[in-house]
């Protein structure tokens, strides 16, 4: 599940990322009383649907069942984890394109959430997530074939033999951790500090928007920062 919104007095609007479907928009009735579920509709819950059905042809998407695959007990209970899960769920909510199966960035998320529910080193798996999405959706730069070049400008994906503005692309050596996390099992970077952690994960965000098309704030991003500020 990536957001949910109250509608009206037990109803909402939940966006989730199907396996199927991509990015859809789910009408949810939470019930009343002591029939009422809330506690499974949380960013990154892990859920099964049955009885997918809509109403018109941009109507929302109704169902029969729903239930939890896994319950994330760590993620729910510790600040820390729920940080990085609710990134994660904003980077995707707002950045892939609604209605478009990706069947590997719903498995990708998916491995990712149970990830930060068992792992005892948070600091560095949304770098890790970003740079195996950008390497799924077909869009990493290439390697730089020089070690001249200095920059890599963000908007073009293009090596640059010179610093451009400091928004739009990452020096040589945040950039060398750019290209190395687009790999599964990436290495930590060495000497790196939370000052330059925090170059390479802006930088990956903004990577990905632009070449995607779509340029939106994750909001999300400034609770993360504060909540892993001494945790490189």
């Amino acid at each position: 599940m990536l957001t949910s919104r109250p509608y009206s007095d037990g109803k909402r609007v939940v966006r989730v990322m199907s396996r199927s479907y991509g990015v859809i928009a789910l009408w949810v009735n939470e019930g009343r009383g002591k029939n009422r579920r809330i506690a499974m509709w949380h960013p990154g819950a892990v859920l099964e649907l049955s009885g997918m059905n809509r109403k018109g042809s941009e109507g929302l998407i109704r169902f029969r069942e729903v239930r939890r695959t896994v319950v994330l007990d760590a993620v729910i209970r510790d600040p820390r984890r729920s940080a990085v899960v609710f990134f994660i769920c904003e980077v995707i909510e707002k950045t892939m394109p609604e209605e478009t199966p990706h069947p590997e960035i719903h498995d990708l998320m998916a491995a990712t959430i149970l990830e930060i529910e068992s792992s005892s080193a948070l600091g560095w798996i949304h770098a890790a997530f970003l740079g195996q999405l950008i390497q799924l959706l077909g869009i990493a730069p290439v390697a730089p074939a020089s070690l001249n070049l200095k920059s890599l400008d963000l908007q073009s994906g293009d090596w640059k033999f010179e610093m451009g503005l400091e928004k739009e692309s990452l020096e040589r050596n945040i950039a060398d951790g750019f290209m190395a996390f687009l790999e599964p099992e990436a290495a930590i970077p060495k000497m790196w500090s939370v000052a330059d952690r925090k170059r390479l994960i802006l930088g990956q965000v903004r990577y990905l928007q632009h070449q995607l098309g779509v340029v939106r704030e994750i909001k999300s991003y400034a609770v993360l920062e504060a909540v892993f500020d001494n945790e490189r």
